[in-house]
């Protein structure tokens, strides 16, 4: 404390021993709690996050194994005028390959084949422009306008103030605008209104038509481009739709058509399924499992774990074995356990693919190459089927790691509880403060007494002589 001076200067009293002794017993046990529990808080707190950490790895191989697009690793190659694309790994690679006529996406399990595709017209929406008027700010009368596309419709109503920026504004800011773009387009000539549609298609092709004549110039007045269908031809069978999205054309494949085919070219797609790109996942999942499992049960040992006052990683790991040991409602009665497609629950909840056989049976390496190359698709049902291995495990690790999981929880309720303890220390130093600050009043009291009996002492030596 500032000006204090050393405790028993008068009486010569080794006071400030004392109190250095009083004030450290009194601070020593108070601090060490407070230090092994920051030691607690903080080593639980790195444990929550090492397991936060090995969940989310696991959720990336489990969000791979739970969507049908990456579960079936199909393969599909697109040649045209001497270019080659691996579709499947560009889409992967979240690139796109519209660069071609044609993109090729599939679903589910897609049968080996190779096909010639030629695009012959894409699908468009109607385009119609009105003549020149003077400029945009033209006033041309009142009514009601109408736009008819196939079975959409909406209407607009003009007044007599409406220039035609105004116009144009109503129309695409109309509550029950289906996809119509209105223009007013500026040149040497005045301005001209234009309509586009995003509804491709002859049988929706734009119809623009008024109540009142005064708006026949911005309606039924109009000349343009009438809406198309898409026409592509596979191996010479021709296609006709209208949007330039194929989806039954090919069995498991959805054909994009992007632009014409040019000099009477082809473009060549084949498809097939990568099984031992499947397999390869499934061993993926097999493995980030065990690392999972390996991290919580190093988490909650009894003795050395971060966590082995917590429930939280012991509960993941319950749910975790109860999914993988348990029956996959909605598969095939005959792959609706990891057991069928040969995959093992072994001791300490790690997964396994048992290489051999016992009493005859099939060995794990047997039934999960069977179920890979000749029941694939029951095979994604029960990985990556609604109700799949994947789609439960993904549950478990949503309701843990997002923002009100309870992962996230626990790491907020340690981080306020770590935040606590500066409150604590804070205390702490204050009331220490003012321990030290009473014993040195009543010690500084005392040496007073002390120093005037011993003056008095001397005094009465000295008369005595």
């Amino acid at each position: 404390m500032a000006g204090m001076t050393m405790a028993g200067m008068g009486s010569g009293i080794d006071l400030e021993s004392i109190i250095k002794t009083f004030v450290t017993a009194e601070k020593a046990p108070k601090e060490a709690r407070l230090n092994n529990k920051e030691i607690s808080i903080t080593t639980e707190l790195s444990g929550v996050g090492t397991l936060r950490a090995a969940l989310a790895d696991f959720q990336s191989i489990t969000n791979k194994l739970g969507n049908a697009d990456t579960f079936y690793q199909s393969k599909t190659n697109i040649h045209y005028q001497g270019r080659s694309v691996d579709s499947s790994a560009v889409r992967q690679a979240g690139e796109s390959n519209a660069i071609l006529p044609i993109t090729i996406e599939t679903k589910g399990v897609v049968p080996k084949g190779s096909f010639d595709v030629k695009v012959t017209q894409l699908a468009q929406g109607a385009r119609l422009e009105s003549d020149f008027m003077p400029d945009r700010t033209v006033k041309l009368g009142q009514g009601i306008m109408y736009f008819d596309a196939g079975k959409d419709s909406f209407e607009v109503d003009v007044n007599v103030t409406d220039t035609l920026q105004d116009i144009q504004k109503k129309i695409n800011e109309a509550p029950n605008n289906y996809g119509i773009g209105a223009n007013v387009i500026n040149s040497d000539l005045g301005a001209k209104m234009v309509y586009t549609s995003d509804k491709t298609g002859v049988a929706n092709d734009l119809t623009v038509f008024t109540s009142d004549s005064s708006l026949a110039m911005i309606s039924s007045k109009m000349v343009g481009k009438a809406a198309s269908d898409a026409i592509i031809a596979i191996d010479g069978n021709i296609i006709t739709q209208e949007s330039n999205t194929f989806t039954h054309a090919v069995s498991g494949v959805t054909i994009t058509a992007n632009s014409l085919t040019e000099n009477n070219d082809v473009v060549n797609f084949s498809t097939a399924t990568d099984h031992a790109a499947v397999s390869d996942l499934v061993h993926e999942f097999i493995d980030g499992y065990n690392r999972l499992i390996s991290t919580i049960n190093t988490l909650t040992d009894p003795e050395t774990g971060a966590l082995k006052f917590d429930s939280t990683a012991r509960s993941v790991k319950q749910q975790m074995q109860s999914i993988t040991g348990g029956v996959v409602n909605g598969a095939s009665s005959k792959l609706n356990t990891l057991y069928a497609a040969g995959i093992s629950l072994e001791e300490g909840g790690v997964l396994a693919i048992n290489p051999f056989g016992s009493n005859g049976s099939k060995s794990g390496t047997q039934r999960l190459d069977d179920a890979v190359n000749n029941a694939l698709d029951d095979l994604g049902k029960l990985f990556s089927g609604k109700n799949g291995v994947a789609a439960q495990i993904n549950a478990v690790l949503d309701n843990s790691l997002n923002n009100k999981g309870t992962i996230t929880q626990r790491q907020s309720l340690l981080s306020t509880n770590l935040r606590s303890l500066e409150d604590d220390r804070d205390k702490l130093d204050r009331y220490i403060s003012s321990y030290e600050d009473t014993l040195r009043k009543k010690y500084t009291a005392m040496d007073s007494t002390v120093s005037r009996y011993n003056a008095t002492g001397d005094y009465i030596r000295n008369v005595l002589g």
